[in-house]
């Protein structure tokens, strides 16, 4: 066996022994009503709730909101109620990058929906002065596919030491220190392209649960290791030549929680990023 066919075949291998339920979404223009799964425009927000906001006191950004009744295919998440994500509207779009220190995002948990409250009891704000968003467009409904047990992705922090625990093993002569060290061992003639899956399906990566992607690295790997489940992940996203969602140079925006946590419906804990390439 090649150093090539090798180093899949361990892919594979991870892929195949560490799985967990994913459910992928794709946008639809248009504006499902006010308890619906979508991305930007009108939130759902019990009476008498204020409108989040960051630190310095301006309101955050409204992105998602997920109808829980539709998660049934996901264990260990919330199948009652509206889970919904908020973040900044400064050019950074609220982001620290790796850390939770910020106020300036928001996971908001309503486990029961009041139907009396309308489109019009929503204390929508004005917008504010620096008004970055990732949204393009909107709203756009979110349509869930069907759920796949998900193998884990290269890009999650705990691929790369199982890698190199099984290649080491496999190739004792040969030792590698990181997961990418294999492109040193390549034949010339071996495409990189289809190595760790690098080749995949050229789609926007929108998901609940899953094992996460990136276009940089993954943000829990020197710190926030805990935060073992990906709750939420929204992709840049084109239609031919138009944006619909853009996080700066075509990234990804990522939500992580821990499992535990997240059964017990606790969700003052989670680390928000999004990179770019």
């Amino acid at each position: 066996m090649t150093n090539f066919e090798l180093t899949n075949a361990i892919c594979e291998e991870i892929r195949a022994e560490y799985r967990t339920p994913c459910l992928s979404f794709f946008l639809e223009e248009g504006e499902p009503g006010l308890t619906g799964s979508k991305v930007g425009g009108t939130p759902y927000l019990p009476k008498g709730t204020r409108w989040p906001v960051d630190e310095q006191g301006v309101p955050l950004r409204f992105l998602a909101q997920i109808d829980c009744t539709q998660l049934i295919a996901l264990p260990d998440y919330p199948h009652a109620g509206l889970l919904q994500f908020f973040i900044g509207t400064d050019e950074m779009f609220g982001c620290d990058f790796g850390a939770m220190k910020s106020k300036n995002y928001a996971v908001l948990y309503h486990e029961t929906v009041d139907t009396s409250v309308t489109a019009a009891d929503i204390p929508l704000p004005e917008p504010p002065e620096e008004d970055c968003s990732p949204l393009e467009k909107g709203p756009f409904r979110i349509v869930f596919g069907v759920p796949v047990d998900q193998g884990m992705t290269p890009g999650d922090f705990r691929f790369d030491p199982l890698f190199v625990q099984k290649w080491n093993q496999q190739k004792p002569d040969e030792p590698i220190e990181k997961s990418w060290d294999v492109f040193e061992l390549l034949d010339e003639d071996d495409d990189e392209d289809d190595l760790f899956g690098c080749g995949g399906e050229d789609v926007p990566h929108h998901q609940l649960g899953g094992y996460p992607y990136f276009t940089q690295a993954d943000p829990r790997e020197t710190q926030h290791g805990d935060l073992d489940t990906l709750l939420f992940q929204l992709d840049s996203d084109t239609r031919g030549r138009e944006f619909l969602v853009c996080w700066g140079d075509l990234g990804v925006g990522n939500f992580f929680i821990n499992r535990e946590a997240l059964k017990r419906r606790d969700f003052s804990r989670v680390l928000y990023n999004w990179d770019c390439g």
